[in-house]
């Protein structure tokens, strides 16, 4: 939240159809042409050498008992139902011809026009096997991301193939994130996606507010990281978000709470509770699974205590500023909280989870001609219009900041951001950034 007040921000710069003409009928089927297709000399091939042999057996079968039933009238009956089996069988035999020439016409046709026959694919093709990657605990950096799986595009319409082609990493799941998404006119869509994570970022209006949002996907819980400056806890030095994104080689980050400037809340790095002040705070956990817990204030009141519930819940880090804003699904409403100013309009950022390993990180800046900033209550709305399950509040004010690619996207408070302690982020694990999934 910070300790700013309002301010007057600045200005910022804000398939064709295939048309198939319907071909003269055909007295009688062309002669294969010499640049026929590989395609079509196979099924003639197989028409010439199979079928044709089969007919001519076939024929010469059913002459053999014709011959046979006329030399032979006292047994006609017998004959006959021979002669009725026997049609019975080519009958059965000329509808699979003509079935099958049907297909071999058609798909000299398809190789004919160059085109694909419409196939319902098989699961190998449409979802090539991947490998698992993870990040191992003790790495004090991401890989570095493949710069060619970034990209840009000036309407979220044009991130619909995109979207396609990041479905197998959702596995399911439903963003926020519409191609019919109405985004802030001066702005732009910025993805980034490979083998082990999808991020979308993107600004809205709301409430004459300019909410950055940047909605990831990860495939391991060991994409999402915390790091404090310097990498090691309580180091005084303090950094620009996008100094500490570069450094670890984050896909998107956001400043986290600046655990360096105020002393409430439980801090917990690498599995172990750090400091504890639990008297009034709401801190936000993130587990080794991926998922958000909260405890509210009272609950934890000593090391110990929170050490217990580190343990009982494999919690890997918190976060200590808030409030917390979705619990469950639920919209949590607050009349005070002990830390920032809830009741008045300042600069806000969050963190949401909407499912499991899909988060998205959101702030709200006055940006150009929208000048208010919303007051806490008016956030969390906002916030848990998105459908997310758990939200809580990140430090505002100008530290709030997301960067992507390690450039900074919104605009913080005077338009530049604040040195702070530390981040969150979310990394690429594939080795070597892995390659260009589009």
């Amino acid at each position: 939240m910070g300790y700013k007040p309002k301010y007057a921000a600045s200005s910022r710069k804000r398939e064709p159809d295939v048309i198939r003409t319907k071909p003269e009928p055909e007295k009688k089927p062309a002669p294969p042409k010499k640049t026929q297709s590989k395609a079509g000399r196979i099924i003639r091939i197989i028409l010439t050498v199979i079928l044709v042999p089969l007919c001519t057996l076939a024929t010469g079968k059913l002459l053999m008992d014709m011959a046979q039933t006329v030399g032979r009238p006292k047994t006609a009956p017998s004959a006959k139902i021979k002669s009725i089996t026997s049609m019975t069988v080519l009958d059965d035999f000329d509808a699979y011809v003509e079935k099958a020439m049907s297909q071999a016409d058609s798909g000299l046709k398809v190789s004919h026009l160059g085109l694909t026959e419409q196939t319902e694919p098989t699961e190998e093709e449409t979802e090539p096997v991947r490998e698992h990657y993870t990040i191992p605990d003790d790495a004090l950096v991401a890989p570095k991301p493949n710069p060619s799986c970034y990209g840009q595009v000036d309407s979220p319409a044009e991130m619909e193939p995109i979207l396609k082609k990041a479905k197998w990493i959702l596995d399911g799941q439903k963003t926020y994130f519409q191609t019919n998404q109405q985004i802030y006119e001066d702005s732009y869509v910025r993805y980034y996606l490979d083998d082990s994570i999808f991020a979308v970022t993107w600004q809205e209006v709301h409430d004459d507010s300019v909410y950055t949002f940047s909605e990831i996907k990860v495939e391991d819980a060991s994409q999402f990281r915390r790091h404090l400056a310097d990498g090691k806890y309580g180091s005084d030095t303090q950094y620009l978000t996008t100094e500490m994104a570069e450094t670890v080689n984050a896909v998107v980050a956001s400043a986290g709470d600046f655990y360096r400037f105020r002393n409430f809340g439980a801090v917990v790095y690498q599995g172990e509770a750090r400091r504890v002040e639990g008297t009034y705070a709401e801190t936000c956990y993130i587990d080794r699974n991926g998922d958000m817990h909260f405890t509210r204030g009272g609950e934890v009141l000593t090391p110990q205590d929170v050490q217990n519930f580190v343990d009982e819940n494999d919690i890997n880090f918190s976060l200590a500023f808030g409030p917390i804003l979705v619990d469950n699904y639920e919209l949590v409403e607050h009349t005070w909280y002990g830390v920032g100013e809830i009741t008045e309009g300042y600069a806000r950022a969050a963190l949401c989870q909407m499912d499991s390993l899909h988060y998205i990180v959101v702030t709200a800046n006055t940006t150009g001609p929208h000048q208010s900033i919303p007051t806490v209550a008016q956030f969390a709305k906002n916030i848990a219009a998105t459908g997310c399950r758990m939200a809580y509040c990140l430090d505002g004010g100008q530290t709030a900041s997301i960067v992507m690619n390690n450039d900074l996207v919104n605009r913080p408070v005077y338009g530049q951001q604040r040195k702070i302690s530390d981040i969150i982020y979310f990394a690429t694990a594939v080795p070597e950034g892995g390659t260009d999934n589009g």
